[in-house]
């Protein structure tokens, strides 16, 4: 069977859907006009992974403003403010959450991650939602004086979010935690301690439905962590090949590796027999015992017709692995 082809978090949206919400920020456009806009790229785009043999839909998250916010507005003891910072090397921003109280989960709508409407008989729907651990890394903390205790209450908080997604038909949750492997925006590098906290968090996350999660990785080298990643109860590690040092991996993985094997940053289409062969070289070296194939990490920040055509490699590079075994 040829590897499973997954979109790893916030699809872009065409040049027309940003002039319209650009246009109704300025009091310009109505709502309905962007909403309109918004459903029909949605649609596109669920009918797009269908064509592509995609075996986990996604709505593409085209609604959400950054990877944190939905998130940050279904908790309480967390305001958004007016801070934006960067979106660690990229060009792109977030709203800073701000905890200002003892996190818990709030009001959960549904419709403020996904588009249960437009997904109707698509019963294998995936959603991507920051980890416990890079949420709680990339919020201004007002309230807690110990950190463990900000993150095991955002843990349990997404435990229940989770939860009422997963009765909206959610089937596959990937947890997306570049944190752990992502340095610069640290003036101390982590501890083995803080490694071992985090994991702990997101195992009390996982541990209940463990077929149901991924944990992505990107923007650093997973080889240092992995080991421990393995012994998750979780379906698949999420793997940035672009930095990560392969040559260094030597494990048997027991899981699903996802392997991000086009780059979200470079606007390049990646030629499927690259595609193709670097799988093959890496299962050379890693024994996999299955595969995804996706992008290293959200396709938002490229022009909407580049991560179309990224998606239309992958579909035709795991025809290739497949048909090279």
């Amino acid at each position: 069977m040829s590897p499973e082809i997954q979109l790893a978090g916030i699809h872009p949206r065409s040049e027309k859907l940003i002039d319209l919400t650009r246009s109704y920020e300025r009091a310009k456009t109505s709502w309905n006009q962007v909403e309109a806009q918004l459903e029909q790229e949605t649609r596109e785009l669920i009918k797009f992974q269908e064509s592509l043999g995609f075996q986990h839909i996604s709505d593409g998250a085209l609604g959400w403003q950054d990877q944190l916010r939905p998130i940050a507005r279904s908790l309480k003891g967390v305001e958004s403010g007016t801070r934006y910072s960067r979106w660690f090397d990229t060009n792109t921003f977030y709203q800073k959450p701000i905890v200002t109280g003892k996190i818990s989960a709030g009001e959960i709508n549904p419709d403020t991650f996904l588009r249960t409407e437009l997904l109707t008989g698509e019963r294998n729907r995936k959603i991507t939602l920051p980890g416990p651990y890079t949420f709680s890394q990339l919020s201004e903390n007002k309230h807690y004086e110990n950190y463990p205790d900000l993150l095991f209450d955002i843990a349990v908080a997404e435990r229940e979010i989770i939860k009422r997604l997963r009765n909206e038909g959610v089937s596959l949750f990937q947890l997306s935690e570049p944190c752990l492997v992502y340095q610069p925006y640290r003036e101390n590098f982590r501890d083995q301690s803080e490694v071992e906290l985090a994991l702990r968090a997101i195992r009390s996350v996982v541990e209940d439905n463990p077929g149901e999660f991924v944990v992505q990785t990107y923007f650093g080298d997973v080889a240092p962590v992995l080991p421990k990643l393995l012994d998750l109860p979780i379906y698949g590690i999420g793997i940035d090949l672009f930095e990560t040092d392969t040559s260094a991996l030597r494990e048997q993985a027991s899981k699903a590796l996802v392997l991000g094997v086009v780059d979200s940053r470079e606007s390049y289409v990646e030629d499927p027999r690259w595609i193709a062969d670097t799988a093959r070289k890496f299962c050379d070296q890693v024994d996999v015992q299955d595969l995804v194939f996706a992008s290293n990490t959200d396709l938002k920040f490229l022009p909407q017709e580049i991560a179309n055509q990224k998606l239309e490699a992958l579909s035709k590079a795991s025809e290739l692995f497949e048909g090279s075994r």
